[in-house]
């Protein structure tokens, strides 16, 4: 695995388009390397996330000529900070996932019975973008545990990112038929994850994984659009598994970049836009206003924090890196058009940028059958595609200011590796008002976190809060009555 990271690097107009299969590239004095795992034989497969080496002083097009040096070295020593927490994430687990790798290949590629599996399916049209990816990585996590392939059943995913290892289910299922197993006859359908607070908590927090799903050839993770692996870092049986291979229990973070590789077509586009766009230092802005005055678990409008304060956080947080204003740009991503042009008349439209079609999702486009594969009923504007080239660009800004209960921001945290602001809905009738916080770590909720604990008994709420990042798994939802 290559020791060399950090922060992506912006290119200049010259370097925009270019190759993503190309390992090495010198362009406009700025060099940019992917992350290869290469086995003995020389096969290598990328992980997509671009970084910026430390070492490297980028010349892109947003090199400080404005802001005075001791604020550029400012910027540099946060880089170099962000490649030392990418470092503590990603080599504990490098052989694990070159190992991992050749796993995989055996069971799509071998010549005898593929081993034992785990499959993630989704199928819940209502949920967003954000509410999926969490489901990815815990499968992913789950099939390392296990010593298992994963497969994963979920259009969009199966349609929007890309690997050189093949997770399709659909495929795997018939490479299965191949060797006279038909995984959906009765008698060779997959074991389930139970679902239910008391059964989600029994198997998650109390449970040896490996001996109770290890007798079954398949495992299913059926429509969990949730962050298991919040509890199972409080499971005894599982603590030294942890600490080797995540030992800042960063598991999101640190697993995105292997499974969360967008396909190129997106890729050029993020790349492309940052290129053109981002500047010296990027603030993402994330305002969720629509998720409010809907069932009981929405939240009322009149508690939501105002756009001006977002853009106050914002800007506060431009002044302590001490940067003019010519060397920042504010990345927005949005669900209501007016919010934009806020922001813009706020923070000045020559700062504020956002793609065309600002967060997504799609049942405006689903009754004629396209996009079918993922839609909500909050009616945003865009496309699935949008939202998702939205949830990249933000998870490679310098910082984030997101918005509380919105799991679009905080999973575009989780993909970006570091803790962002969030802005609280709330009465905030004292001097708190408005409230934002500055997350522990870049992981992201475990969303049903706070009804379950007023569900299970002690036992398993106690075994639950013995993990010290609880706290984080339950702050990222406001606290629904």
């Amino acid at each position: 695995m290559s020791k060399r990271a950090g922060r992506p690097i912006r290119t200049s107009d010259c370097c925009r388009g270019v190759l993503l299969s190309v390992l090495h590239i010198t362009c406009c004095q700025a060099t940019r390397e992917t992350y290869i795992l290469q086995d003995d034989i020389g096969l290598t497969t990328s992980i997509s996330r671009w970084h910026q080496s430390p070492e490297l002083k980028s010349k892109h097009s947003s090199e400080s000529v404005h802001s005075p040096p001791g604020a550029v070295a400012k910027v540099r020593a946060q880089q170099r900070l962000r490649h030392a927490e990418w470092q503590a994430r990603m080599q504990p687990l490098d052989g694990r996932l070159r190992g991992y790798r050749e796993q995989h290949l055996e069971c799509t590629r071998g010549d005898s019975m593929p081993g034992p599996y785990v499959v993630m399916r989704i199928e819940d049209k209502a949920a967003g973008i954000g509410n999926e990816l969490p489901g990815i990585i815990t499968g992913l996590f789950l099939a390392l545990l296990l010593e298992r392939c994963l497969f994963v059943d979920f259009p969009f995913y199966n349609r929007h990112f890309a690997h050189e290892l093949d997770f399709s289910w659909a495929h795997h299922a018939e490479r299965l038929l191949h060797f006279g197993h038909d995984a959906n006859a009765t008698e060779h359908q997959p074991q389930r994850v139970p679902f239910g607070y008391d059964a989600i908590g029994e198997t998650w927090l109390f449970k040896d994984l490996r001996k109770t799903f290890g007798q079954s050839y398949g495992v299913e993770l059926f429509t969990d659009l949730d962050y298991k692996v919040a509890l199972a870092q409080s499971n005894p049986y599982h603590k030294e598994f942890f600490a080797r291979l995540f030992p800042t229990r960063e598991v999101f973070a640190a697993l995105a970049p292997f499974v969360l590789q967008l396909a190129p077509e997106y890729e050029r586009e993020v790349q492309a836009f940052m290129g053109k766009r981002f500047r010296l230092y990027s603030i993402g802005i994330q305002i969720r206003r629509r998720k409010c005055n809907g069932d009981r678990h929405d939240l009322s409008c009149e508690l939501r924090p105002s756009i001006e304060a977002y853009c106050q956080v914002a800007k506060s947080i431009q002044m302590t890196m001490g940067l003019h204003n010519d060397d920042v740009a504010f990345f927005l991503a949005a669900d209501e058009p007016a919010t934009y042009l806020q922001v813009a008349q706020i923070l000045g439209e020559q700062h504020v940028i956002w793609t065309e079609n600002g967060i997504a999702p799609t049942g405006l486009h689903s009754a004629r059958g396209e996009f079918a594969d993922v839609w909500n009923d909050a009616q945003n504007p865009g496309t699935v595609q949008s939202a998702l080239i939205d949830m990249a660009l933000l998870s490679h800004c310098d910082d984030l200011v997101v918005t509380m209960a919105s799991s679009f921001g905080y999973v575009a945290a989780a993909w970006g590796g570091f803790p962002p602001v969030y802005m609280v809905y709330g009465e905030h009738t004292s001097s708190q008002n408005p409230y934002w916080y500055r997350a522990i770590s870049s992981e992201p909720c475990f969303w049903q976190a706070k009804n379950m604990l007023r569900q299970v008994d002690a036992r398993y709420s106690n075994r639950f809060r013995s993990n010290p990042f609880w706290m984080q798994y339950t702050q990222c939802h406001n606290d629904w009555s």
